[in-house]
C-alpha cells in the first residue's frame, strides 16, 4: 500500500470538508437563521454553534496538518494548514469568549469583533479551498 498516497487522499478530504462546512454555515446555516428567526433567537442559536463550528474546523485541519507530513506534498499546504489552525484557534480561544463579554456590555466592541470574525472565517474558508486547488492541479 502507497501511504504517501493514502495521506494525500486523507489531507484532500479533510480540507474539503473544511472548506465545505465553513462555506455551508456562512452562506447558507447563518443566513437562513438570521431570515427566518428574531436577531436575538438567531444570535443565540449561532452563539452556541461556533464554538462547535471552529472546533471541528480545528480538529480537520490539524489532523490535515498531521496527514500532510506523510503526504509529500509541498511546504505551501503545510503553511496554508498552520495559517489556518492559528485562525480558527484564534477564533475559538479568544474571538469567542471576548466577543461574548463585549455583546453584553460594549455593543460596539462587539460588532468590531464580529467584523474581525467573519474576516478570519473568511479567510480559512478561501485557505481551504486553495489547499483543495492545490491538491487537486499539483502533479505528484
Amino acid at each position: 500500500m502507497d501511504w504517501t498516497l493514502v495521506a494525500q487522499k486523507i489531507v484532500l478530504a479533510f480540507m474539503t470538508a473544511t472548506f465545505a462546512i465553513g462555506s455551508f454555515f456562512s452562506f447558507v446555516v447563518a443566513p437562513i437563521l438570521f431570515k427566518t428567526l428574531p436577531k436575538e433567537q438567531a444570535g443565540k442559536v449561532v452563539e452556541r454553534v461556533f464554538p462547535l463550528y471552529f472546533g471541528l474546523c480545528l480538529g480537520l485541519d490539524a489532523l490535515s496538518l498531521l496527514a500532510v507530513f506523510k503526504a509529500n506534498v509541498g511546504f505551501i499546504l503545510i503553511l496554508i494548514l498552520i495559517l489556518t489552525i492559528t485562525l480558527n484557534a484564534v477564533q475559538l480561544y479568544v474571538i469567542i469568549p471576548e466577543s461574548r463579554e463585549k455583546k453584553k456590555t460594549d455593543y460596539k466592541g462587539f460588532l468590531k469583533l464580529h467584523k474581525i470574525s467573519v474576516t478570519l472565517n473568511m479567510s480559512v474558508v478561501i485557505l481551504n479551498l486553495l489547499g483543495v486547488l492545490y491538491l487537486i492541479f499539483k502533479p505528484f
